[in-house]
């Protein structure tokens, strides 16, 4: 959604950029835990709504980096060529300055996903999960929902301890490969070595 929308904004300008950017920084106002606790309550709290709603919740952001790219983009001789030899608006979008683009979305999907895997953690900590699916806050919530934390962490860590652990694992490795991305598509960290 943010790559599209990004994409769109940055080039086509205009009314299209304001309507585009000012629908964003509604949704950027809007508070996004509440927001989604009250989505997945109406909704069915399955995965796939949950993932609907977290990726909908998300893509503002990232339209935002794609679109201040896309403008610098534009203005660039390679693009003023294609123009110049009357190619459409939709052909440089996809030929020219998308290709120019993914090293940031590669980027940002990378480094984005923590906060989506803790969002979902949150959400079924808080009781709103799919029930035929395990996942680390549900372990969680079915521990501090058991009545046994009232005899005390020490003699069930097992419970705490591992998922909070794989959560906090899982979303250091994204990051660690978010950076790791940067570092090989970026030509100005190369040029280091």
């Amino acid at each position: 959604i943010g790559l599209l929308l990004g994409l769109v904004s940055g080039y086509m300008g205009g009314i299209v950029d304001e309507i585009i950017m000012r629908f964003a920084d509604f949704l950027l106002v809007l508070p996004t835990l509440p927001l989604l606790i009250i989505l997945m309550v109406v909704t069915r709290a399955t995965t796939w709504n949950l993932i609907l709603i977290i990726s909908f919740l998300g893509w503002m952001t990232f339209s935002r980096q794609v679109r201040s790219m896309v403008l610098s983009l534009k203005e660039r001789s390679f693009v003023e060529a294609a123009k110049a030899c009357g190619a459409s608006s939709s052909y440089i979008i996809l030929r020219h300055i998308t290709p120019n683009v993914f090293a940031l979305v590669y980027i940002t999907l990378a480094q984005s996903v923590p906060g989506a895997i803790i969002m979902e953690a949150s959400i079924s900590w808080l009781g709103l999960y799919d029930p035929s699916i395990v996942s680390w806050g549900r372990m969680l919530y079915e521990f501090s929902n058991s009545g046994v934390i009232s005899k005390g962490i020490s003699e069930y860590w097992f419970w705490v301890i591992p998922p909070g652990i794989a959560i906090m694992l899982l979303a250091i490795a994204f990051i660690l490969m978010g950076y790791a991305l940067d570092e090989i598509l970026n030509p100005r960290l190369r040029e280091r070595r």
